[in-house]
């Protein structure tokens, strides 16, 4: 009879036993450039990602190759027994740009162990912990499961991107693809590292989706200068397209953050009772000055708190503006009229909204207005992701997270961030898709990304107790002998 608590005690001292090594895999793959953006290291950091599957004994692991970007390293792990369920483990070997290195303590690609204040020994560098740390710590459950177990009565699809940081336009092309053999999973797992600076863990069973455009305005039958910027003495009969900008998003948003375009919110889901009484759990732990503190803001918007505030962060769709540029914006003086202006707004969208319908919606409200010379000049959307919690994935997940010995611990049935999760629950595929992981890091995207390194050994133990759990909830069911 499987017996998942007996073998993770066996699992987790093989883990110690061989920790230095599998600390010393992530150090080196970190130590791997892999910048997609920048076409820096992708195709050495695909090929060692590809060699660590193969020694977990893949023999169809191979780089799927398209005409631009990143290969899809996809490989997989069969066990023996016939009934075995099979999980897709999706993570990423890309990672963002180091800059700006003058604010690294030390080299961004070295994995250098620091000992940091209130942490202690910590791995710094870039992409230890998004996501080449988790990356590698899911390899090494698996190795130290076959190692104490033989047979592992679970089979493993690997689909590890590479352009994660780029938009995973590759990923997209891949899931299409390969759709029919993806098909067969269960379900799919995203390692990581989700302990918070107080150690306290969450289990992610969905994003929110996001509609990311920019916007420009020119001169033209309007007004404003059409091809060139020209001298601002002019502005006394010539108009701006700066000033014609602001006053198109001011017809968007009123100062307590309602966003004015009509339609909207229509498709804004009611949250679910089950979500709401996650919610509820949450609110008991939710500790809204920790997040004044590491977002370094003064107050949050409107007078929510507690629950109310949670609720507004998890399930409230947004408009932000990340830039504006046009004009002059250099050192001095220079007095001009622009001719043209460009804004970039991401809408980050909950359960039901759709990303075209939206942008559709922006554009019928410009014209509604009168700012129908408005033009987009890039758009992308990217879809939300929901996943059952009664699901087995999740419900193993949540089990593995309640065995860790941790005093307060987290579901979060919506996660405000935005990823590629969408590509595999919604079609073609519909799988649940489930993201944990113990262990603490942090700076990511920024100089001095770290991961405790006590942490990385929580987090390859906490891999391999979602694994075991989940077989362990098959076995319960009779789904494997």
């Amino acid at each position: 009879m499987f017996n998942a608590e007996e073998l993770k005690k066996q699992v987790d001292q093989d883990i110690e036993k061989n920790f230095s090594q599998y600390m010393e895999e992530a150090r080196e793959l970190v130590r791997q450039p892999s910048i997609a953006s920048q076409n820096i290291g992708i195709h050495e950091c695909a090929k060692m990602v590809a060699e660590h599957i193969r020694r977990l004994g893949s023999s169809d692991v191979r780089l799927v190759e398209y005409e631009e970007g990143s290969p899809v390293v996809y490989g997989s792990v069969r066990s023996k027994n016939p009934k075995a369920k099979t999980l897709i483990i999706y993570c990423l070997y890309d990672v963002q740009p180091p800059e700006p290195l003058e604010e690294w303590k030390v080299e961004p690609f070295s994995a250098d162990i620091v000992d940091l204040p209130g942490f202690g020994p910590s791995i710094v560098g870039r992409g230890i912990t998004n996501s080449k740390g988790p990356l590698v710590a899911s390899f090494k459950a698996i190795e130290s499961m076959q190692r104490v177990m033989g047979d592992v009565p679970l089979n493993f699809v690997f689909v590890i991107e590479g352009e994660e940081e780029a938009g995973s336009l590759n990923l997209k092309r891949f899931v299409n693809e390969y759709a029919e053999e993806l098909s067969h999973a269960d379900g799919v797992f995203l390692p990581g590292t989700r302990e918070d600076e107080n150690h306290k863990p969450k289990v992610l069973l969905g994003n929110k989706g996001m509609m990311y455009f920019e916007l420009e305005v020119k001169g033209g039958e309007w007004g404003g200068p059409c091809s060139t910027d020209i001298h601002s003495m002019n502005g006394a009969w010539v108009e701006n397209p700066i000033w014609r900008l602001a006053w198109a998003l001011n017809s968007m948003r009123s100062p307590d953050g309602k966003i004015l375009v009509d339609g909207f919110y229509d498709d804004v889901a009611p949250i679910s009772e089950v979500d709401a009484k996650f919610v509820e759990e949450l609110a008991k732990t939710f500790d809204e000055e920790m997040f004044k503190e590491a977002l370094d803001v003064k107050k949050f918007k409107g007078t929510a708190h507690g629950k109310e505030l949670l609720t507004q962060f998890l399930y409230s769709p947004t408009m932000n503006i990340p830039g504006v540029y046009g004009g002059y914006t250099g050192a001095g003086t220079k007095t001009i009229v622009p001719y043209r202006v460009r804004i970039k707004f991401d809408c980050r969208l909950v359960p039901n909204q759709d990303p075209d319908d939206i942008l559709e919606k922006i554009l019928a409200h410009l014209k509604k207005h009168g700012f129908e010379d408005i033009s987009v000049v890039f758009a992308e959307g990217t879809y939300w992701s929901k996943t059952d919690p009664e699901n087995d994935l999740a419900e193993a997940a949540i089990r593995a997270m309640h065995g860790s010995g941790r005093k307060e611990t987290e579901v979060w049935p919506l996660l405000p961030g935005t990823g590629p999760a969408y590509l595999f629950t919604i079609r073609p595929l519909h799988l649940p898709f489930v993201a944990y992981g113990l262990g603490h890091g942090a700076r990511i995207h920024a100089p001095n990304e770290y991961l405790v390194i006590e942490g990385l050994k929580d987090n390859i133990k906490s891999d391999a107790a979602v694994f075991l759990e989940y077989i362990q909830i098959a076995a319960d069911k009779g789904a494997i002998d």
